[in-house]
């Protein structure tokens, strides 16, 4: 499990979500310890706490290994950040500062947009299913991009839940 977290987390830039595709294939597809279902209401539910990816990824760390399998993934996904952060500062700064490595940094960011993108749309698949579901995900959609305040996420998310559960 602690390999899962690391080899996750040190293959992925851009920040938490490009971690999600890495977790899923570990815990659903090659670790078995949930069911695709588990690791998007996980996920679902995860987005009205603060530190959404955190919190997530203790909890599929929880499922596949109970507190110790929590602890390990937890750490397994910060360890890499702090480290890379500690040692590597003074490296990244003089990076920025190189105007040529700006086209290798403007690939690396569309790659992380490509990979957000393919996770979004794989998790979209599982989780619109039939028309109630695509009718909610449309309203989800048009909501969160009408108010764009992080506190109507709570409301959207537990609006959303409210109609699937009543549908």
């Amino acid at each position: 499990m602690l390999r899962a977290a690391f080899s996750a987390r040190l293959l992925t830039f851009g920040g938490a979500y490009t971690v999600i595709s890495f977790l899923q294939y570990d815990a659903v597809v090659t670790g078995g310890w949930m069911s695709n279902a588990q690791f998007l209401d996980g996920l679902a539910l995860s987005g009205i706490l603060p530190a959404p990816l955190i919190i997530f990824a203790t909890f599929v760390g929880y499922l596949g290994g109970g507190a110790w399998g929590a602890l390990a993934l937890t750490v397994g996904i910060f360890l890499p950040a702090f480290v890379f952060t500690l040692i590597g500062h003074k490296y990244v700064e003089r990076m920025v500062e190189n105007k040529s490595a700006h086209a290798y940094l403007d690939g690396v960011t569309a790659g992380v947009v490509g990979l957000i993108a393919v996770t979004a749309l794989g998790l979209c698949r599982e989780a619109v299913v039939n028309l109630p579901t695509l009718a909610i995900f449309a309203v989800a959609l048009l909501a969160i991009y009408r108010w764009q305040a992080k506190t109507a996420v709570v409301g959207i998310m537990l609006g959303a839940g409210l109609l699937g559960w009543l549908l």
